[in-house]
């Protein structure tokens, strides 16, 4: 979904990327992101994933494990190949820390449940688009 961005308070120089099969989710998360003025563009699955970051860079992605067609495990290598400086925050209702553990060992920045995840947007962009 490549080229949904901004909200009224303007473009801002940071670019968020919802990685979810749940397109529920996907607008939850990007309501609490766009409130606070930010760019946000979304995908689907692990493949549109690539397809969206190779288009527009973000500087932070969300991303979701468990999708169809390519989870978020599996592409987190070749998306920190593809967007070395991007934060990558793995968000996920059914990971065990062990699968917390492997997707840090794999690229991913930091690691969440899903549960809550909303609330904790605001201080997460302050946090990480300290460094975009």
């Amino acid at each position: 979904m490549v080229g949904q961005s901004a909200s009224s308070y303007g473009r801002s120089t940071m670019r968020v990327l919802i990685c979810d099969d749940e397109p529920a989710i996907r607008l939850l998360f990007r309501t609490a992101i766009e409130r606070a003025g930010i760019d946000v563009d979304e995908a689907a699955d692990g493949i549109e994933l690539l397809e969206v970051a190779t288009a527009r860079c973000p500087d932070l992605v969300i991303l979701d494990l468990y999708m169809p067609r390519r989870d978020g495990l599996s592409v987190l290598p070749a998306l920190r190949r593809q967007c070395p400086d991007a934060a990558v925050l793995v968000v996920s209702a059914h990971a065990a820390v062990e699968i917390f553990d492997t997707s840090r060992a794999r690229g991913a920045t930091a690691c969440f449940d899903k549960v809550g995840f909303v609330a904790r947007i605001p201080d997460l962009l302050v946090r990480y688009g300290a460094a975009a």
